[in-house]
C-alpha cells in the first residue's frame, strides 16, 4: 500500500484534519462559550489592567463582542436588540433620555424607574453663563431603570429622607478630594499582557505566524486601549475634583399615577460615570468590530493548519483563559470615587444655583409622570414642563383664588390662557417637598395661568389660579343611540381612549361660579378662548349625568380637587420664593 493510501501515514492524517475536524470544531465551541469574566474586565469592572487581560484568550470572544455591543448602544436600543446584561447594567446603568422618540417605545415595557438623572451643561461652573436661554437648552433629562455600580455604591452611603420629612440635599464635601488608584498594580498587570507576544513568537517558529498576528490583535488593541485609560486616569488624580459636578440625581421610590412616592434621596453636583461618554462607546464598539474579525479569520486559519500548530494555539488559549481568571480575582474593583464624602443641606442653607438645579429635578420628574400617564404624553404637550419658564411665570404672576369678573356678570368671558402647570408638575411638587398628598390624588388639579388686558383703571397683569381640569373622552363620540351606554361614570386613571377627547376646565370666578373652558385635544388651549360663566347647580347638572364618562359626579368633588390645587400651589410657590 502506498503512503498516500495509508490511514497511519502523517500526510494522510493531514489531509484529513482540516477546517471541519474535530479539535477546531471543539475550539469553536469553546470559543462560543460565554465568559462573565472576560466581560467584566472589557467593561473596565477591573481597572485598565483588566481591560488588557480581557482579550488574550480567544475563548470567551463571543461574550467579549456582545458585551461590548451592548455598553456600546444606548439604553432603548440595548433593550430592544435583547442584549442587556446585568454586567452591562453594573457598568453603564441603564437610562432612557426623556428627548428621544425610540425611547418612548421602549419606556412602556421596561418597568418603574427607580431614580432620575439631570445633566447640566459641562461648563455649569463657569461664571461666564450669561445667556440662560442657551444655558437651559442644554439640560438634559433621562429615567433611569438601572444604576451603575458607582452611583448605586454613592447611594447606599446616604439615609432616604422618608415622606412626611423636610427637603434635604445632598452635594459633596467642600474638601480636595483626588482619586484613590492602584495606579502600580494597573501598570504592572497591563505589562504583564506582553506576554501574549509569547504565543506570536512560538506559532511562527511553527510557520504559523499570521495566525498568532491575527490571534494577537484583540489584545493589542485592547492593551493600547488600557495604556491610554490609564494615562488618563493618572492625569486626572494628579489634579482634585471639581466641587461640583455636572449630574443631579432623584432616586427612591418615584411618584407614578399607578403608585404613590415613597422614601426619596436627592444628590446634586455628583460626578459622571466616565464610561457612558461617547469615548468608552466608541471603544467598545471598534473592540467588537477587532474582536469579530480576529476570531472568523482565526478558524479560519486553523483550519488550514497542521494538527500541532492548533494544539500549540489550543494550549495558550487555556493558559490565558487561566491567567486571565487569576487576573480578575486579585484586582479590586475599579471605583476611584467611592471614598467621596456627600454631606445633607436644608433647603433653607441651599444657594440660589443649587435650588435651580432642584427645580430642573422636579420638572423632569413631571415629564417622567407623563410619559407613563393613562391620558397619554401627546395630552400634555402645552403644559409648563421648563424650570425657567416656570420661575418666569411664578415672579411674574399674581397668586389669588378667583378669576376677577366684570361687575356685570357676563355670560361668557374672553380669556387669554399662557399657561397651565399640570397634576404632573403639582405632585412631583408635592412629593419632594415630602407631602402625603399623591399622584392620584392630584389627578384632575392644575394651576392655569391667565394675562389679563390692561384697562384705564388697572394695568395688564398676569395672575395664577388653582384650578380643575379633566379629559372626556366621548363628548363628541359617534355611537349610535340605540347602542348608547347612557350615563357612565368612569374613575380616574383609567386610560383616556375613545373619539373627541375634550379637556374641560373649571376656573373659580366668585362665590358659587365658575369659568367653564371646553377644548378638543387637537386644538390648542394657550392663546386666545372664550369661557362660559357656570353656577353650581348648572355643574352639578352637567356632572351627573354622566355623558363625560369620568369619575367626578357633583360638585362637591369638583371644590375638594380645587382645594388640593390650592394647596399644591402654595407649596409651589413657597418653593420657588
Amino acid at each position: 500500500m502506498s503512503a498516500a493510501a495509508d490511514p497511519n501515514s502523517p500526510t494522510s492524517l493531514y489531509s484529513s484534519f482540516g477546517f471541519s475536524n474535530n479539535l477546531v470544531e471543539v475550539s469553536a465551541l469553546t470559543a462560543l462559550i460565554g465568559s462573565s469574566v472576560a466581560e467584566s474586565m472589557v467593561l473596565g469592572n477591573r481597572g485598565s489592567g483588566g481591560v488588557a487581560w480581557a482579550a488574550t484568550s480567544s475563548f470567551g470572544t463571543i461574550s467579549v463582542v456582545k458585551v461590548c455591543c451592548s455598553a456600546a448602544s444606548s439604553g432603548w436600543l440595548r433593550e430592544t436588540l435583547g442584549i442587556r446584561t446585568p454586567l452591562c447594567d453594573s457598568a453603564v446603568g441603564m437610562c432612557l433620555p426623556h428627548d428621544s422618540a425610540r425611547a418612548s417605545k421602549v419606556r412602556r415595557n421596561a418597568g418603574e424607574p427607580v431614580a432620575l438623572f439631570c445633566r447640566q451643561p459641562a461648563d455649569i461652573a463657569a461664571s461666564n453663563i450669561e445667556d440662560e436661554r442657551s444655558r437651559n437648552t442644554q439640560i438634559s433629562w433621562s429615567d433611569v431603570y438601572a444604576l451603575d455600580y458607582s452611583t448605586s455604591k454613592m447611594l447606599r452611603g446616604i439615609p432616604d429622607t422618608p415622606v412626611g420629612s423636610p427637603l434635604e440635599i445632598h452635594t459633596y464635601a467642600h474638601y480636595p478630594f483626588f482619586r484613590a488608584r492602584n495606579s502600580v498594580f494597573q501598570v504592572i498587570t497591563i505589562s504583564l499582557s506582553v506576554a501574549k507576544l509569547a504565543e506570536v513568537y512560538v506559532l511562527g517558529t511553527h510557520g504559523a505566524a499570521l495566525l498568532g498576528i491575527i490571534s494577537a490583535t484583540p489584545w493589542l488593541f485592547f492593551c493600547v486601549g488600557a495604556i491610554l485609560v490609564e494615562i488618563h486616569e493618572k492625569i486626572l488624580g494628579r489634579r482634585p475634583e471639581p466641587a461640583l459636578g455636572t449630574l443631579d440625581i432623584i432616586a427612591g421610590q418615584l411618584p407614578m399615577i399607578s403608585r404613590r412616592g415613597g422614601g426619596r434621596k436627592i444628590v446634586l453636583g455628583a460626578a459622571e460615570n466616565a464610561r457612558t461618554g461617547v469615548v468608552w462607546r466608541l471603544f467598545w464598539l471598534l473592540g467588537a468590530a477587532v474582536s469579530t474579525v480576529s476570531i472568523l479569520l482565526s478558524y479560519i486559519t486553523l483550519g488550514q493548519q497542521d494538527p500541532r500548530v492548533v494544539l500549540i494555539w489550543t494550549g495558550f488559549q487555556f493558559l490565558w483563559l487561566g491567567v486571565r481568571i487569576l487576573v480578575y480575582h486579585v484586582a479590586d474593583p475599579a471605583d476611584p470615587m467611592a471614598l467621596r464624602m456627600l454631606v445633607a443641606r436644608s433647603w433653607a442653607n441651599l444657594p440660589k444655583e443649587l435650588k435651580e438645579r432642584v427645580f430642573e429635578l422636579v420638572c423632569g420628574l413631571a415629564q417622567c409622570q407623563m410619559f407613563v400617564h393613562p391620558r397619554g404624553r401627546r395630552q400634555y404637550i402645552e403644559d409648563t414642563f421648563s424650570s425657567r419658564q416656570l420661575g418666569i411665570i411664578l415672579a411674574g404672576s399674581d397668586s389669588i383664588t378667583l378669576y376677577p369678573l366684570p361687575s356685570a356678570r357676563p355670560s361668557s368671558v374672553a380669556l387669554q390662557l399662557t399657561a397651565v402647570l399640570g397634576d404632573t408638575l403639582l405632585s412631583s411638587v408635592m412629593w419632594i417637598t415630602g407631602s402625603e398628598i399623591t399622584p392620584m390624588d392630584l389627578y384632575d388639579s392644575c394651576i392655569v395661568v391667565f394675562s389679563l388686558p390692561k384697562s384705564k383703571s388697572v394695568a395688564s397683569r398676569t395672575i395664577a389660579i388653582p384650578a380643575v381640569r379633566i379629559l372626556s373622552g366621548t363628548s363628541e363620540s359617534p355611537i349610535d343611540s340605540e347602542y348608547s351606554l347612557g350615563a357612565t361614570f368612569i374613575p380616574k386613571g383609567a386610560p383616556n381612549r375613545g373619539y373627541g377627547q375634550t379637556w374641560w376646565y373649571w376656573v373659580p370666578c366668585g362665590e358659587g361660579l365658575w369659568i367653564q373652558i371646553r377644548r378638543p385635544t387637537e386644538h390648542r388651549i394657550l392663546g386666545s378662548c372664550e369661557g362660559e360663566i357656570k353656577t353650581d347647580a348648572q355643574l352639578s347638572k352637567l356632572l351627573a349625568s354622566g355623558t363625560l364618562r369620568i369619575g367626578l359626579t357633583a360638585v362637591e368633588e369638583v371644590r375638594s380637587t380645587l382645594e388640593l390645587s390650592r394647596k399644591a400651589g402654595d407649596v409651589l410657590v413657597e418653593l420657588f420664593s
